[in-house]
């Protein structure tokens, strides 16, 4: 279905020359001589832009400008003028007009303006159904994805949360191994005792043997008073640990005999110490592999991986990263007028491999916001290498599977949505917290061709 334009101007030789120039382009046109007229057709009837000249009968272009805000506020709005002010133009702009064009204005000033204001509505139309996927049913707790790889980790996550059982999780440098690890404890019956994580790798390895086990007053130099390790801290709750590979063979040692016996002995201790605690471990590492060459002990690694669970890499799923980079834009702007993300910019988020995963992109989004001048993240908003473009065929093939995909995705949803509230578009949209004819034009815009 065409989209809509209406034209109000009272100046029959420019009504005519907006509107041969439009409808050549393949607008839709409904145009009008009378302000009291747009107005009625602004309330009454679905428009995406509108253009109208400052001076109309019956209501003037700023009227118009309200009325049409009111009716909708995705409706963006160009003015025309002969006399150009600019106390009337910074109005206009506080007011919500996208553009101020001045007579006598070309065709091809004309049609980039219009192109301008599809292209600001569009995007914000699409960040605005991105952050309701967000808010139904695309995040759990605080890992977003939709893709059949991540709801497959969630059912993971939720099957290992429904026992008391051990948990190895795997998975890439910045995938989010911890956050499904916080998912699965809070998910669990211990979600009311403490969860405790630790990187074995950030501690030097004479360190790390007194944090996990604790230790007593005068176990060692400097050893004033008594302390408890980890493993006691983590009673009735989890520890997870982090890196688990970067632990040293006589430490996963003490480790085993401690999950077996369910007791510690800290350092300098007599006597040991009964605990109660779930171990969730993570590495990024090819564990397998390096219990082949000796590094991880065999009887820890069966211990500890009772429940496997494999994280995505980034690359791996890249339809969750609309979604994903929303949900970061949200939790970086707080405050900001931004918006959403640009086409250009979104196709290279797209389009690059994120060798650092989710760490990665947060920081990219992060960097973003910092640097944008604009309402919405622009290309060269983003940090260098991901702006780096690929080869002409390799972005013309992204750019059909971006178009197709992300098309099926959001067609999905809203057809779920319909679905849910048995067709009520009003319903719907009051649900989604979408105005309603943002949700119109986005079932406009799924809506067969011959339908």
């Amino acid at each position: 279905m065409a989209e809509r334009v209406l034209v109000a101007e009272d100046d029959p030789e420019v009504l005519a020359f907006c509107a041969a120039v439009l409808t050549a382009t393949g607008y839709e046109v409904v145009r009008t001589t009378s302000g009291t007229v747009a107005q009625e057709l602004l309330r009454t009837s679905s428009v995406d832009v509108l253009v109208t000249d400052l001076k109309l009968p019956g209501l003037n272009g700023l009227d118009l400008l309200r009325v049409a805000k009111t009716a909708d506020p995705e409706t963006a709005v160009i003015l025309i003028t002969a006399f150009p002010a600019v106390d009337t133009a910074v109005k206009a702009m506080k007011a919500g007009a996208l553009d101020y064009l001045t007579k006598p204005f070309s065709a091809e000033e004309l049609l980039a303006a219009v192109v301008a204001a599809f292209g600001d509505r569009n995007i914000r139309q699409g960040h605005d159904v991105l952050r309701s996927q967000l808010r139904h049913g695309f995040a759990h707790g605080a890992m977003v994805g939709r893709t059949p790889r991540m709801l497959r980790l969630f059912d993971d996550a939720r099957r290992a949360a429904a026992v008391d059982a051990n948990v190895l999780i795997l998975g890439e440098s910045g995938v989010g191994k911890e956050r499904v690890a916080r998912m699965i404890h809070e998910n669990s019956a211990r979600a009311s005792g403490p969860f405790v994580p630790i990187n074995c790798a950030a501690i030097p390895e004479h360190l790390l043997e007194s944090e996990l086990f604790g230790y007593e007053q005068g176990a060692f130099t400097g050893a004033q008073r008594s302390n408890e390790g980890l493993l006691e801290t983590a009673h009735g709750g989890s520890l997870f640990l982090d890196e688990l590979c970067e632990m040293n063979p006589v430490l996963q040692t003490k480790l085993l005999r401690a999950l077996e016996e369910g007791v510690v002995r800290r350092l300098g201790a007599r006597k040991p110490r009964a605990f109660d605690t779930r171990f969730i471990a993570s590495t990024n590492r090819d564990i397998r592999e390096d219990m082949r060459r000796g590094r991880f002990r065999e009887d820890l690694f069966f211990r500890i991986n009772v429940i496997e669970v494999q994280v995505p890499p980034l690359r791996d799923r890249r339809e969750d990263i609309p979604l994903l980079a929303t949900h970061f834009l949200g939790l970086a702007s707080r405050g900001l007028r931004i918006k959403g993300f640009v086409p250009a910019a979104m196709d290279a988020l797209l389009r690059y491999n994120w060798p650092g995963n989710i760490r990665e992109l947060k920081n990219a989004v992060e960097r973003a916001v910092a640097y944008a001048a604009g309402p919405f993240i622009a290309l060269e908003d983003l940090p260098e290498p991901v702006r780096q473009p690929q080869g002409r065929g390799d972005l013309q093939s992204f750019r059909a599977w971006k178009r197709t995909t992300l098309e099926r995705l959001e067609r999905e949803f809203l057809a779920r949505a319909l679905e849910q509230h048995q067709g009520n578009v009003s319903g719907t949209a009051r649900a989604l917290n979408l105005h309603r004819s943002t949700l119109q034009r986005a079932l406009r815009k799924h809506r067969p061709a011959s339908a």
